[in-house]
């Protein structure tokens, strides 16, 4: 079993050609990976068994070669996912479900029958490139590069999109690497995995206006980045007066979020300069690591 500490950015093309000089400003060795393919199908039962237990099912052929993952409940701390996975061989894009270990399933699951209602239910197929960075305190960070699409029959949605997962080190590494970043390069930070929005396109459940939850600081930075995507694909004025309620809520325990300045009304150009920020990039990354640590 491994645990993925990972987090995600979202990016244009035009940030793509500098990130070769960055990872060299960044680290103390890079290693560039060769590019490769990678498709991706992901699975589930009519009644979404696994996605009631937070699971995640899939099969990726890379480089000739099958592998199955399944990922299991974990923890988010605003940008910071945090997730075990178990990854191994399979013989064809099929999974086989009675080859992971036995205690990673509830107890009283039929696995057999499990196995025989898998189905397919959409595809995440890109193109990797990846970096080995070491950092100067000698911890290690993969950084990838992934473009392409999720598939669902007929429907798509583009990948464009920069993890970094951590391999050896503390978190904290990551968060320092990430808030450097920020500082160079106009990223957003993501909240949604590859899975979820398979999921989304599957059920045909698109972005819509979803009133503040003030629950917690968790909640409401998951609240924030919801609808820092939904504004920017709708501009819907009700939006951004979730997320001027959501910077008042978050100000009132950040001093990152208390010294930012948000326009009271934006068209789509002025959001994504801000939400591309370096000072806004960097408040949920600290409010992150904050949840994190706490």
């Amino acid at each position: 079993m491994a645990t993925e500490a990972e987090l995600k950015f979202l990016l244009t093309q035009s940030t793509v050609p500098a990130l070769e000089l960055v990872w060299q400003q960044l680290a103390v060795t890079v290693q560039k990976h060769e590019s490769v393919q990678l498709l991706n199908a992901y699975y589930e039962t009519d009644d979404l068994w696994f996605r009631r237990f937070d699971a995640g099912l899939r099969t990726r052929l890379k480089k000739g070669q099958f592998e199955q993952t399944i990922k299991l409940a974990g923890q988010q701390h605003g940008g910071l996912h945090f997730r075990p996975e178990y990854n191994l061989p399979c013989a064809s894009v099929w999974p086989e479900l009675n080859a992971f270990p036995a205690e990673i399933w509830p107890q009283g699951t039929d696995l057999a029958l499990l196995q025989s209602q898998l189905k397919q239910l959409f595809r995440t197929d890109f193109m990797r490139q990846s970096w080995l960075l070491t950092l100067a305190d000698g911890s290690t960070v993969e950084a990838v590069l992934d473009q392409g699409e999720v598939v669902s029959g007929e429907q798509k949605e583009a990948i464009f999109e920069l993890e970094l997962e951590l391999q050896q080190g503390e978190v904290k590494a990551l968060f320092e690497l990430s808030r450097q970043l920020v500082q160079v390069l106009p990223l957003r930070l993501g909240w949604q995995s590859k899975a979820e929005r398979g999921y989304r396109l599957v059920q045909q459940q698109p972005l819509v206006f979803m009133p503040l939850d003030n629950s917690s600081t968790a909640a409401l930075l998951k609240s924030l980045q919801y609808h820092e995507s939904y504004f920017l694909r709708s501009q819907d004025p009700l939006s951004w007066q979730v997320i001027l309620q959501a910077f008042v809520a978050l100000a009132a325990v950040s001093a990152e979020f208390a010294a930012l300045t948000l326009p009271q009304q934006a068209d789509s150009t002025q959001a994504l300069s801000f939400f591309s920020s370096a000072a806004y990039n960097c408040a949920l990354l600290n409010c992150s690591e904050s949840l994190f640590s706490a």
